[in-house]
Order: structure tokens, then C-alpha cells, then sequence
């Protein structure tokens, strides 16, 4: 069978074989309590029986090849037992045992051995805590700690992934009335990576919205493809990546590689791939349960109801940044509004709705359709999402039941406006699981907790924006045809700059030669002009005093010459001096970079340019190859949205970076020059390139 093949036979198992007894009683039990239907079957040599399940001694005597099987054994006998798996024709395995590559040499060597053995069959870990398809029931994971059944009325759960099987078990550990279908640990991911088990739940067309743990990356491209995927098919992603610092260059020579660290590069992809992020699981598992119980809203605008002034405050200060936004009712819908709502109710979004207990004059808290008309009211035409944000008393303390009829106008509201709604508490415990099922069967989300609502509704808002994205994304360029035998070696400026000169890059006219000549060359160029020394061993330049600026005369030239033989007269010997034609009329400065990451190829960064570049926050990281809405993106962000020059220096950069790509180590044209009329010129460039030996 195939790999894809096999990974469904994994994912949605019809037999499970249970080896090893350590784990499988929890797992056992686990699948018991989620009504898995198909078979199970346990393999112990010294067991007769596991969790109530007659043992066979050996894999080979079960009564035919199951479509997964959970290793609980030590990596030795994991890898015995992964090579009569896959002698009889089984469709994937489990590997629960630590002990392998993340130890040590001979580790290392185990795995190695595993996945020699395993042939066609599918291995998920080693070093995981395994699947769980909540859907069918099947846990072939090892514990038996809490899982609930999806719960959405439309049949629909999420999928969480994640590199770390911690993340996912605390995850399910937790009864919060959250409808997961897939919860799947990926360990040392020797066979199956993040992106193929993104690929394999995506198969299953009850998967409505996926969430990813990564602590590391490995290979761009494979993600991206699987993201893409995603995208294409309308299911929304949620990451949170791991070990966002900074990473050490290869070489380090100019701007880009010092300034541009992994969250840069990161941020970079989850824009280009369309992922939402979050900074927590209890975030995650919010944005998870929106989308997958209400669908992705269609846009940022939020219709927000409290029974408190002071919380509309926070969510009137909270929205702008985290891309939220507040639109106020239509005139027509504000008027119902002031015409329904008592006197002491401001009409507005957020609403405060301070209604009485119980009235008979006017509007009061027990009138589930007045409640749910004003739900309607204030969203129609003017939210993409409702949301009521309230804590409901305990049901035990017999305060609950004034607060019950808004809980059912937002079900009804739902109903009325087909919008996506919530109800959250304001603390994570504002809601009881029993009032959150309750929501849950009415297709509302039930989320928990102010803040991290809040989260869920920014990565929502993200996830629209990112969806409407009519192009799929490109493969990214990768490190493939890198010379083994090549060294880096940094070209003087004059190389680097004829190298780009052929890419389309705008530069100053100027000349090369000897301190002699340099001003007879600075009179034909014309005046203002600089005069820098030459040289692949300086990089920058400026600190070691071998640039000199705004010359205006031939002997102001002579003088500047014989000012910087003398500044490196330590570290080169028969100086080359490039002389070039003073840039004038400068509004701004840009760098503009290249360098290459381990797992997404290159990258360019686009940012605030000059001598003191590091110490300007403001740039733009881009993956290439570039697309025409990572330009509009990069030149909006920097505020450059009419500089045509700098958009024909980005472009010669990326032509560059096509030309020479498997080359290139590093990149800096700093600064480029963008002049008052909106055209460029890029006045200093550095490259770092591999050269065979």
C-alpha cells in the first residue's frame, strides 16, 4: 500500500493491536469509554490477558495484519517488533519508547534501524504519546486520562498536532466541553512529520479547523505544502511555534544575518502559508473551538453584548490591537434598538444590556425573544461574529436561572443571523461544563475566559483575512544544488554591485582603479562624489574610515585618497578605490537583504536602511520567492506604498536571488537611496556567495 494509504489505516483504525502491557490498559480502557467499535487485540509473552483481552504471544500469531498497532516496549525490542508489523502487512505503528536520535549516538543508530524495517508501513514517533481519534474512538495513546466526544451538532472537530506529546495530553486532559476529533503527538517524527499527518486529517472530511505545535522545523517547504492545502480547502490554521530565538549565521558580515532571527522567519511563513498564531494552548483551544463549532467569520467586525460597563471598557481599549474592530448598529437597527431596549440601556457596541430581573413595564432578562432580537438587531449588517461575554452562576447555588434566558436568545440569535456566536465567561471558570454542552448542542461556542476570547476572536479575524488569499503560495527556494566543495567568500563591493547591475538594481554611475587615477575619474563623473576603498576583506567600511563623502573638488578627492591608504594601509595592500557619483535629493533609506535559513531557504528582509540599520525595528521579513502581495504587504508595512524605486530594488534583489540562489549565503544592499521624485538607488552592496574550490 501507499504511504497515504497506510497513514489512513493509522489515523482510522479498524483493528488495533495492543504490544506491550505497560501502557495498553490505559489505552484499552480509553477505548472502551469512547465507544471504538472495531477490534482489539493484545500481544504479551508473559501476559494471558490486557485489559480484559486475551493475549497472543507474538505479533506474527495475531489473526490478521492490523491497521495500527501501539508499541509500548523499549527501542530494542520496538524495532523487532516494527519489523514483524511490517512483514505481515500492517498499516502503521505507534512508538511510544524514548531513547532513540534525541539520546544519544546509539540511538541514533536504533532509529535508524527502525525505519529500515518498517518498509511501506507507516511510523508515528518514536518517543510520543501516540493518536487520538476522537471521532471513532480510537486511542492509541498511552494513558487513560480524560477525552471527550466532539459534540458539534454538524458532526465537525478539530485536529491538534504537535511535536510535543505534553501539549496534546494536557490538552485532552481537561473537560471543557471542546470538540476535538484528532489529537496527535509526533515525537522524533522518523516517518511522519507535522506536514503528513496535516495531510492525513485532511482526508478526513470531518475535520473542520487544525491546530499545530511545532518546537522545530526541518523542512519549509513540506509545511507549507500541507498549509497550503489547508488553505485551499477552506480549514482554518493554529500555531504556536516554540524556540523563537535567535540563530547563529553562517556568516554574518553584513545587516540581514544579525537582524533577521527565527521569529522573523516564522512570521514570514505563517503569513505566506495563512496560519493564525496564538501564544498559548488555552488560546488555542479557544480559536479552535470558534472555528470548528461556528466556521470562520467572514471578516474582523465584532458585535460585542456584556452586563457590565466596565467590560465594555476593556474591550473597547483591547480591540484595535489585536485586529478586532467594532462596528456601531446601522441607523435603521439603532432605532429598534432605542425602541426596544429600556432608557437606562446606551445603545452601542459593546452594548451593556442592564436589564431588570423581571419587569413589567419594560424589557428584563427573563424575555428570550426580546434578548434575542436585540442580538440580531445589534449584529445584522454591521459583525462578522456575536459574542456575549458574561459569567453565569453555578447552577448548585441557585443564582443561575435569571441568566439562562440570554444564553438561549444567543442560540436563537444564532439561528436567526447565521453568524458565528459565543457566550465566555469572563474568568476561565465562568461557565459550568453542563451550561458550555448546553451551548455547544446549539451550535454556539462556548468559550472560557475574557482574555483568551479575545484571542480567539483576533485569530479568527486572521484566519478570514488569510483565507480570502485567491493564489496558492509557491514552493520555497531550498538550499538543493548547494556546491559541497564551496566555500563562502564575500565580493568587494564593485562585484557585488555588477552582479545586481545585471538583476535590473538602480546604482550611481562611478569607476574603479588606482589612487592615481581616482581624481581625473571623480572630474568625468561629475561632483559630488564618494570615494571608498575597494576591498573583500572590509565589510563595513565606514568603521575603519575607508569611505569619505560629499567630495566636490579633484583635490578634495587626492586628499580623501590618501586619508583612507592611510586608514588601511594594515589591512590592504595596493588599494583599488571605487569612485562614484553622490546621490542627492534623499527622502529615505532602506536595506534591502538576503539569507539563507536552514529550513525555509532563503529570506529577504526589506527594512529601514543606513549606518545604524540594527538599531531600527522597523522591517519586513519576506520568504522567496516573492509573490506581488509579499511587495504591496512589505511596502505597506513600511510605509513606502509610492516609492516605485524601492519596488524595482526589491525586485532586481529577488531576480538575484533566482539567478544565484543555491549561491547565496548572504546578501546587504544598504542603503538604498529613495529620492523625492519616488525613484532609487542602491549606493553600497555586500554579497556573500559559495565559490568551488
Amino acid at each position: 500500500m501507499s504511504m497515504q494509504a497506510n497513514l489512513t489505516r493509522l489515523l482510522r483504525p479498524r483493528q488495533i493491536a495492543f504490544v506491550g502491557s505497560i501502557q495498553s490498559e490505559g489505552s484499552i480502557a480509553a477505548c472502551r469509554r469512547a465507544g471504538y467499535a472495531g477490534e482489539m487485540w493484545t500481544v504479551s509473552p508473559n501476559r494471558d490477558e490486557i485489559g480484559g483481552i486475551p493475549c497472543v504471544r507474538e505479533i506474527s500469531d495475531l489473526p490478521e495484519a492490523p491497521d495500527v498497532a501501539l508499541l509500548a516496549l523499549s527501542p530494542e525490542r520496538t524495532v523487532a517488533a516494527i519489523k514483524a508489523l511490517g512483514e505481515m502487512g500492517a498499516g502503521g505503528a505507534v512508538c511510544m519508547s524514548a531513547g532513540y536520535a534525541e539520546m544519544n549516538e546509539d540511538g541514533a543508530r536504533i532509529q535508524q534501524q527502525l525505519i529500515e524495517h518498517a518498509g511501506d508501513m507507516v511510523v508515528l514517533g518514536p518517543n510520543c504519546m501516540g493518536m487520538i481519534n476522537m471521532f471513532d474512538g480510537a486511542a492509541v495513546w498511552g494513558a487513560d486520562n480524560f477525552m471527550e466526544r466532539p459534540g458539534n451538532p454538524n458532526g465537525k472537530g478539530c485536529a491538534i498536532i504537535s511535536q510535543s506529546g505534553a501539549f496534546v495530553f494536557g490538552i485532552t486532559n481537561v473537560e471543557q466541553a471542546f470538540p476535538l476529533g484528532y489529537g496527535i503527538s509526533t515525537g522524533n517524527q522518523v516517518m511522519l512529520s507535522v506536514a503528513d499527518i496535516i495531510h492525513g486529517v485532511l482526508d478526513d472530511e470531518r475535520v473542520n479547523a487544525i491546530g499545530i505545535y511545532l518546537e522545530g522545523l526541518d523542512d519549509g517547504n513540506a509545511l507549507g505544502v500541507a498549509c497550503n492545502r489547508a488553505r485551499e480547502m477552506g480549514v482554518p490554521l493554529i500555531a504556536i511555534k516554540g524556540g523563537n530565538t535567535p540563530a547563529g549565521a553562517v556568516v554574518a558580515k553584513g545587516h540581514t544575518a544579525s537582524m533577521v532571527v527565527d521569529s522573523d522567519i516564522w512570521q514570514a511563513f505563517t503569513r505566506r502559508y495563512g496560519i493564525a498564531q496564538v501564544s498559548s494552548p488555552k488560546a488555542m483551544v479557544e480559536a479552535l473551538k470558534l472555528l470548528s463549532v461556528c466556521g470562520v467569520p467572514a471578516g474582523p467586525r465584532l458585535a460585542a453584548i456584556t452586563y457590565s460597563g466596565g467590560l465594555n471598557g476593556m474591550i473597547v481599549s483591547d480591540a484595535p490591537g489585536l485586529g478586532i474592530e467594532l462596528h456601531q448598529p446601522t441607523p435603521e437597527n439603532r432605532e429598534r434598538l432605542i425602541d426596544r431596549l429600556p432608557e437606562t440601556v446606551p445603545v452601542a457596541n459593546p452594548l451593556d444590556l442592564n436589564l431588570p430581573f423581571r419587569s413589567s413595564t419594560v424589557m428584563a432578562m427573563d424575555d428570550i425573544d426580546g434578548i434575542a432580537q436585540t442580538f440580531v438587531d445589534l449584529a445584522s449588517d454591521s459583525a462578522d461574529l456575536v459574542a456575549m461575554i458574561m459569567d453565569v452562576p453555578r447552577a448548585g447555588l441557585g443564582m443561575d436561572k435569571p441568566w439562562l434566558p440570554s444564553v438561549d436568545a444567543m442560540i436563537k440569535a444564532r439561528e436567526q443571523t447565521g453568524l458565528p456566536c459565543v457566550v465566555a465567561g469572563i474568568l476561565p471558570e465562568g461557565l459550568d461544563v453542563n451550561l458550555r454542552k448546553h451551548l455547544l448542542a446549539g451550535g454556539v461556542a462556548p468559550l472560557c475566559g475574557y482574555d483568551d476570547a479575545m484571542k480567539a476572536f483576533s485569530a479568527a479575524a486572521a484566519c478570514a483575512k488569510t483565507l480570502s488569499r485567491p493564489t496558492a503560495a509557491p514552493a520555497l527556494m531550498s538550499m538543493a544544488g548547494t556546491p559541497a566543495s564551496g566555500t563562502p567568500q564575500m565580493l568587494d563591493e564593485q562585484e557585488s554591485k555588477a552582479l545586481l547591475e545585471g538583476c535590473g538594481m538602480p546604482l550611481p554611475r562611478r569607476w574603479v582603479g588606482t589612487a592615481e587615477d581616482a581624481p581625473a575619474a571623480a572630474d568625468d563623473l561629475g561632483y559630488p562624489v564618494v570615494v571608498k576603498i575597494l576591498s573583500d576583506q572590509i565589510a563595513h567600511k565606514d568603521q575603519m574610515g575607508g569611505v569619505k563623502l560629499n567630495l566636490q573638488t579633484a583635490e578634495a578627492v587626492a586628499g580623501a585618497v590618501a586619508e583612507i591608504t592611510a586608514a588601511v594601509a594594515g589591512t590592504v595592500s595596493n588599494p583599488q578605490f571605487l569612485v562614484e557619483q553622490m546621490v542627492t535629493g534623499g527622502m529615505c533609506e532602506f536595506i534591502i537583504g538576503l539569507k539563507r535559513d536552514i529550513a525555509m531557504g532563503l529570506v529577504m528582509m526589506v527594512g529601514q536602511g543606513g549606518t545604524e540599520t540594527e538599531a531600527k525595528a522597523n522591517f519586513v521579513t519576506l520568504l522567496m520567492p516573492l509573490t506581488d502581495t509579499d511587495v504591496d504587504e512589505a511596502l505597506e508595512c513600511l510605509h513606502a506604498r509610492d516609492a516605485t524605486g524601492l519596488r524595482t530594488a526589491i525586485e532586481a534583489v529577488a531576480t538575484f536571488a533566482d539567478q544565484h540562489g543555491s549561491n547565496i549565503i548572504e546578501l546587504d544592499v544598504n542603503p538604498v537611496i529613495v529620492t523625492t521624485d519616488g525613484n532609487a538607488v542602491a549606493v553600497d552592496a555586500l554579497a556573500v556567495l559559495l565559490r568551488g574550490t
